[in-house]
């Protein structure tokens, strides 16, 4: 469908258009001067036949199709990035959220996003499928915030053959970089955008007619029939002096997304999300050959969320990354030296009713008119926080050379201190194990109150009053765990003639938590038989470690704090069940710190305007941590066991990924126009025997029963980040005559076998119990994306982009099979218009 043009609408997308298309950090020609003396950061990031590196520039972060303006979404243009199999799901179209990312196997925490040389990832909560009213948990993703990619100059992905200097990772490095001025003399520059879109602009597919019911019925943010996305972004930037520039930049989005409910009142109510984002950089040039750079870079992100047949359910949730760095480099004869100091804190929290309360409807609680249980509030004020202090040093030596062999070696260091923490400020109880208070008072003889309790007839059991048996208690309290982590690298680049390179770099990481030293090589050889770029052959052999054990350290303590209560009657006091801490306990040996051991072969080249490569790349990943069952522990009662859990090394992942990519050097001219085209093919098959570190026990040498025959557990395939064939393409139009772009990008994934678990679902001919995967299709999938902007001059300095992006141009109705086996529809035709104007 195209979007209703009615006279407002026309006016809005006349004037409310595209998307920053322009660099805005590049003047026009005449205005460009040169500062030697302030050596600002290049714009245009150099791009080299680097087999494992990909950088996209500030021209092809604003041409991708990237309708959530986000880094992650630019990525779906990799080979080697794969992303959650909901990424275009149609039920959730109003959020902010960066999507899920795998590289090259891994599992989305197990990347490393950067920001100008900060982290934001999320170190404590970054597997969690948490609810909005989790009791126990806070929603968490593997990044804290959503950075806008209109702040942006730069994005580079290290997939493979990762430089020492890299770290705390064993998938991929994302590292994004803001821009810098380059500017004459108190001439200042920037740009103002606008973008929306909302469902009028769409069309929602469905997969079935009971898809269909939930969207119509729409009482969750799991199905999000309507909404409407906009967002502001502006840059400022100049150059002071001729040693002092500077760097604004700042966006904020917003969604709206009006949903149903379950109650009597109020039948509808709405959620919204927003996302903000806030960079300043100052650029001071000491002397010619020292310059210094003072960044601030805020970001938050919150929701306003509710349960649809919980009353007074409302909780507002905040995600927010604060940061302040200062960067010092030195370019000597001989050397060249990078400092950098970084201070951040970041953090995640929820706010909202204290209690939760589940009566049985009654006279007074008939806030629902379905069902036996009527429930209302939360369960109460949440944050956890992390704060980092880093400090990193780098030097670059000039190549020494050695007849035709030349070293070129480079070697850093870096400490960190880091302290998170867990705070709920006071107690908070969920009251459940409703009983009859048969015509007792809710008040004691004194005249106070007894908690959870109700004195109003039942509806469903006609207890003539009720109360609350049983309640579990999520103790207030503070939690903190202190985490020192150092590293140091050395690594040299030897290239001898025109023929042959390699490197060989050594990577050395400690941390307190673990106490583990551990040591990863890093080489990478290439070697060029013509003694150009026309053939190279590469091969590396890698290791990476990662880091989860400050996530899961947090997350054992904080379980410490929850237990069971009961009383006898109304007026008993409350006593905690005996034992009841066993099943929230979890406990963690001495654990070895994951790493992935890496193979990589590639052949790449260039030849009549062709820059081509063809990669495979083998990960072996080990000793990745895993929540198994340490033993079963007989409640007082009789009734039942606790399970006490620990953490180990038990989980595993292998993976084999071939890659094909094409795409023309030089622009393709036909008539008035250029053209270039892009080709990647990727195959991934990944094994694991967990989806995250969350997941509870499954042993890797286990039985399970799939696809009509039992195997161990550990070989089956994985569910998720495993797309077998993907074909991506892309097709970029400009006109000679005319300031017009089209980007077109267009996506094929051949049809897999998803899986649907059914615990305890097979019996074999000796009575033997197996859990059940069941292989289930999911049919091929075709999505075509198209962006077109359009420059109109205002005058000599200023200047309006107007642009519109159309996500599946052909409204194809793709299905995704969810881990339940479920199918869902993804999203129809979209949409997004935005302008900016430029100054």
């Amino acid at each position: 469908m195209r979007p209703a043009l009615s006279p407002l609408a026309f006016a809005i997308l006349s004037v409310i258009s595209a998307s920053i298309s322009a660099t805005t950090e590049i003047p026009a020609p005449e205005q460009t001067v040169e500062v030697p003396q302030l050596q600002p950061i290049k714009t245009q990031a150099e791009k080299r036949n680097t087999v494992g590196k990909t950088t996209y520039t500030e021209e092809e972060i604003k041409n991708t199709p990237n309708s959530s303006k986000n880094i992650t979404d630019l990525l779906k243009v990799n080979p080697n990035v794969q992303f959650d199999r909901k990424q275009r799901s149609g039920r959730q179209q109003g959020e902010l959220s960066p999507a899920e990312i795998s590289i090259n196997g891994s599992l989305p925490y197990e990347n490393k996003f950067l920001i100008n040389g900060l982290s934001i990832n999320d170190n404590i909560n970054p597997a969690s499928s948490a609810s909005s009213n989790s009791n126990t948990d806070l929603m968490g993703s593997s990044q804290t915030v959503a950075v806008n990619t209109d702040l942006l100059c730069n994005v580079t992905v290290l997939d493979s053959n990762v430089s020492a200097e890299y770290g705390e990772f064993t998938g991929g490095v994302v590292s994004a970089e803001t821009c810098a001025p380059q500017t004459a003399v108190n001439q200042f520059h920037g740009s103002l955008s606008y973008d929306y879109t909302s469902d009028k602009w769409a069309t929602q597919n469905y997969a079935s007619q009971e898809e269909e019911s939930k969207y119509e019925n729409s009482v969750s943010e799991s199905y999000q029939k309507r909404y409407t996305k906009q967002g502001l972004s502006g840059t400022l930037y100049g150059n002071l002096t001729d040693r002092l520039g500077f760097n604004l930049a700042g966006s904020h989005r917003w969604s709206d997304i009006p949903l149903k409910t379950s109650l009597n009142d109020p039948t509808h109510a709405e959620q919204e999300r927003q996302a903000s984002n806030f960079a300043l950089e100052t650029f001071y040039a000491l002397t010619d050959q020292t310059q210094l750079k003072f960044g601030m870079l805020l970001f938050e992100d919150s929701g306003d969320y509710f349960q649809d047949n919980v009353k007074n359910s409302a909780t507002t949730h905040t995600s927010d990354s604060q940061a302040f760095y200062i960067q010092m480099k030195n370019e000597l004869d001989a050397v060249k030296i990078e400092q950098q100091l970084n201070y951040q804190t970041q953090n995640r929290a929820r706010d909202g009713k204290d209690h939760l309360y589940s009566w049985l409807r009654s006279e007074s609680k008939n806030w629902i008119n379905t069902g036996t249980l009527a429930q209302e509030g939360s369960f109460g004020q949440f944050e956890q926080e992390e704060q980092k202090l880093e400090y990193t040093f780098k030097t670059s030596f000039a190549p020494i050379s050695f007849g035709k062999l030349q070293n070129t070696f480079k070697m850093g260091a870096g400490y960190g201190h880091y302290e998170a923490f867990n705070h709920r400020e006071n107690d908070s109880y969920w009251y459940v194990s409703t009983t009859n208070l048969k015509g007792a008072s809710c008040y004691s003889t004194e005249g106070i109150r007894y908690d959870a309790c109700d004195e109003a007839t039942t509806n469903a059991a006609k207890y003539d009053g009720q109360y609350a048996k049983t309640r579990t208690v999520y103790g207030a309290g503070d939690i903190e765990v202190r985490q020192d982590r150092w590293h140091a690298y050395l690594e040299n680049r030897m290239d001898y003639d025109r023929y042959f390179s390699a490197t060989l770099g050594l990577r050395a990481d400690y941390d307190s938590l673990s106490k583990n030293n551990n040591f990863a090589p890093r080489s990478s050889f290439s070697y060029m038989p013509f003694g150009d770029s026309s053939l190279r052959f590469t091969t590396g052999w890698n290791r990476y470690y990662g880091l989860n054990a400050f996530a899961n350290e947090l997350q054992n303590r904080k379980r410490m704090l929850q237990s069971t209560q009961t009383r006898n009657s109304v007026s008993d006091a409350w006593t905690e069940t005996a034992g009841s801490r066993y099943g929230a306990m979890q406990l963690s040996n001495q654990l070895d710190t994951p790493f992935s051991d890496e193979t990589v072969f590639a052949i790449n080249g260039q030849h009549a305007n062709i820059d081509w490569s063809l990669k495979w790349v083998n990960r072996d990943t080990q000793d990745i941590l895993r929540q198994t069952l340490y033993q079963t522990v007989p409640k007082p009662t009789g009734s039942g066991t606790y399970s006490i859990y620990e953490l180990d090394n038990s989980g595993f992942s292998k993976s084999d990924i071939f890659t094909l990519s094409l795409k023309n050097i030089e622009a393709l001219p036909f008539k008035n126009t250029l053209h270039h085209f892009s080709l990647g093919v990727d195959y991934t098959d990944t094994q694991r025997n967990f989806s995250s570190y969350n997941d509870r026990y499954e042993d890797p040498n286990s039985l399970i029963y799939y696809d009509g025959k039992t195997m161990q557990s550990g070989n089956r395939p994985a569910d998720n980040f495993n797309q077998p064939w993907t074909v991506r393409t892309g097709w970029d139009i400009a006109l000679t005559d005319l300031p017009v772009r089209i980007s077109n990008f267009m996506t094929y994934k051949y049809h897999y076998d998803a899986m649907k678990l059914k615990a305890n679902g097979y019996t074999d001919t000796d009575g033997n119990i197996y859990d059940s995967y069941t292989p289930v299709k999911n049919a091929s999938t075709f999505a075509w994306d198209m962006r077109g902007t359009y420059t109109l001059p205002v005058s000599k300095n200023y200047s309006t982009v107007f642009g519109l992006t159309i996500n599946n141009i052909t409204n194809k109705n793709n299905e995704y099979i969810d881990s339940t086996g479920q199918v869902n529809a993804e999203y129809g035709r979209q949409f997004i218009a935005d302008v900016t104007f430029k100054f």
